[in-house]
């Protein structure tokens, strides 16, 4: 696979386990991933929430620490030296939509 297609993957997989993390009655969830000031490789810190549900509390499960974790070494392999990215997911109608903002 190509490092885009590798990148597709990832998001889907980061996609589908963040849909399975937040509760049902979540429309859309806002993932925010930063790494250490060592930058990338050393981990990354996760917030996951939802501005119309302040009160509810996610956290991240095993399936995104691993997709994230792909996220990570993707972008190592790929020298792109992130520091901080905004994971969003959004349904629309039967469908999940996402978009990914990096901060570099």
């Amino acid at each position: 696979m190509s490092g885009s297609e590798d990148l597709t993957a990832i998001y889907r997989q980061l996609t589908s386990a963040l849909i399975e993390a937040t509760p049902e009655w979540w429309s859309h969830a806002n993932l925010e991933l930063v790494a250490p000031q060592e930058g990338l490789g050393n981990g990354l810190s996760h917030a996951i929430s939802n501005a119309d549900y302040p009160q509810d509390v996610v956290v991240a499960t095993d399936e995104i620490l691993e997709a994230t974790r792909m996220l990570e070494l993707n972008s190592l392999k790929r020298a792109d030296t992130w520091n901080r990215c905004v994971f969003r997911i959004r349904q629309e109608g039967e469908n999940w939509k996402f978009t990914a903002d990096y901060e570099r």
